[in-house]
């Protein structure tokens, strides 16, 4: 059915334009982030962290999911020692499953709370 709404949506030239539109009014003027009063270390990790992610496509993505799909699928990337985000990216929902999901540490299901 996912696949079906995209098809469907789309292939109409206006359907399609009033959902990118609806997506960007959503999404607003984007993320602005405020460092004034960080040290410089914590300045220079931010932007090295938002020149190695397309902060801007991601959540434009995210709103486009929910606006089609009602939800978003988000991945996560840490670093070795699970102290700092490293990477972050937004996984199309079509291509996304609800289940659970086995891991080496535990079952992820739609249902969990970390």
């Amino acid at each position: 059915m996912p696949y079906n709404i995209i098809d469907l949506i789309e292939s109409d030239e206006t359907m399609s334009t009033c959902q990118m539109f609806n997506a960007e009014v959503c999404y607003g003027s984007g993320l602005v982030y405020d460092t004034e009063l960080a040290t410089a270390q914590v300045q220079a990790q931010v932007d090295d962290f938002v020149l190695d992610n397309d902060l801007a496509s991601y959540f434009l993505g995210v709103c486009q999911d929910f606006k089609l799909f009602g939800f978003c699928v988000s991945v996560i990337i840490l670093n070795e020692d699970a102290s700092r985000i490293v990477r972050i990216v937004c996984k199309q929902a079509c291509y996304s499953t609800t289940s659970r999901l086995q891991t080496p540490s535990r079952t992820i299901s739609s249902k969990s709370r970390a």
